[in-house]
């Protein structure tokens, strides 16, 4: 059974969810958990960066006693307050969406 294909604001909404459930989470679990292709993750990213729903950091690598960066650091992906407030307006209009059968 083939499953539906995904909407913008679908994969928005799992993106952020995503997110919500790992904070700290690095950008490969994130692609994998929601589902992503590389393309589709990176457009979406910078497309929720760009609008301040989710930020990115950087994390350091490990250092050697001579300060010299031993292992590479970590992109990591956080919600911003706005990303969490749009999870809670898509959970009201969903629900609408399904009390008059709206959903498809």
């Amino acid at each position: 059974m083939v499953g539906k294909k995904r909407n913008k604001l679908e994969v928005i909404k799992e993106i952020l969810g995503v997110i919500l459930l790992n904070r700290n989470i690095k950008q490969t679990n994130l692609l994998y958990k929601a589902n992503l292709s590389p393309n589709m993750f990176e457009e979406y990213t910078q497309e929720l960066i760009k609008r301040k729903l989710i930020k990115k950091e950087t994390i350091p690598g490990k250092m050697n006693l001579k300060g010299e960066e031993i292992t590479r650091g970590n992109k990591i992906f956080n919600l911003t307050e706005l990303g969490r407030q749009y999870l809670e307006d898509y959970k009201v209009v969903d629900m609408f969406l399904e009390r008059y059968d709206l959903l498809e």
